[in-house]
């Protein structure tokens, strides 16, 4: 029986996936196989915050309301919600194909964080993550759903920054555009480094010397699974069977992974019998399941994942969201 989170180098076994390069380039059939009873889409989690004295961001000075305030961590409210309740905030509807910037109102490109009616402060989900929590209790289902819960492929896009070699060049985003106030708590600053440390290279990963970085230097320049070739989808595959992320303790074995706080999910896992494929494309802020409709079904009513059901036909891009437009 090989070692959970051991590297593979046979990456033979990611080629069942091969036909998904024959549909379009980011649909949903580009991300999930073809030929399972059905789809869902799990919504990664939105951070709100609020000053606690006020309870909302409305009339609130940011430049001057926090001055001699020696515990900003206290001064401020922050808590993790929903994207139905973000959308509720806003006044918009969600559905299934909902982009998260048209929910809060705002115009085509990345979305910043806002304030919403409720007074609340909504800052953007993760693209390319989706938070350990989370996945353990997708993985807690998923293993009721297939022959090999405990066997099964872990495939981790190779370009994370820090993930290959220290030297990597990275591009830190520690601020965004529109209203920013200047407190700052904890759990937001580390949220940022994270970020920073997980943004993507802007040259190849090849580029720097590999094996200083997380990884050791024999998976970093060994085989790499390549999907959609010229769009940069390599990836690095471990063993891993969904019972291994449903121990809330896997960020503490998988080896691409430094600091549990900072955990990164992998892009794509599937079982070894084929029965399911979870997959986080690196630039969706929300997360695809393809399997039987049951598995589906369990997921749509599990506490602790807002999961959506999703048409193949699906289209996740701005044009897409029809149903939000800003106005």
């Amino acid at each position: 029986m090989p070692e959970p989170f051991a590297w593979v180098p046979d990456i033979s076994r990611g080629e069942w996936l091969r036909p998904m390069e024959a549909e379009p380039f980011g649909s949903i059939l580009s991300v999930v196989p073809a030929g399972f009873e059905a789809y869902a889409r799990v919504f990664h989690p939105v951070q709100r915050d609020r000053p606690r004295n006020t309870g909302t961001w409305h009339g609130v000075d940011h430049a001057t309301h926090f001055q001699g305030v020696p515990d900003l961590e206290h001064a401020i409210e922050d808590q993790w919600t929903s994207w139905a309740a973000t959308a509720a905030s806003f006044g918009t509807m969600m559905h299934p194909e909902a982009q998260f910037a048209r929910l809060v109102r705002q115009a085509p490109g990345p979305a910043d964080d806002v304030i919403g009616l409720d007074g609340w402060h909504y800052f953007p989900p993760q693209e390319g993550c989706l938070d350990a929590a989370a996945l353990s209790v997708a993985a807690t289902v998923l293993t009721q759903h297939t022959t090999t819960p405990t066997a099964g492929i872990a495939a981790v896009w190779e370009g994370w920054g820090g993930l290959m070699s220290a030297g990597a060049r990275m591009q830190l985003m520690l601020t965004s555009s529109g209203p920013r106030r200047v407190a700052v708590t904890a759990r937001q600053a580390v949220a940022r480094v994270r970020d920073a440390l997980r943004y993507r290279f802007g040259a190849s990963p090849r580029h720097a010397t590999p094996g200083t970085g997380i990884l050791s230097r024999e998976v970093a320049t060994g085989p790499r699974f390549d999907l959609h070739g010229g769009t940069g989808r390599s990836y690095v595959l471990f063993e891993a069977g969904a019972a291994d992320f449903a121990d809330v303790r896997w960020t503490d074995r998988a080896p691409w992974i430094d600091e549990a706080n900072w955990a990164q999910s992998p892009s794509i896992i599937w079982p070894d019998d084929h029965a399911w494929v979870l997959a986080t494309e690196i630039d969706f802020d929300s997360t695809l399941v393809a399997g039987t409709r049951a598995l589906v079904e369990e997921l749509l009513h599990t506490p602790g994942l807002e999961v959506l059901p999703l048409p193949t036909d699906a289209d996740l891009s701005w044009q897409g969201d029809a149903l939000n437009h800003p106005g």
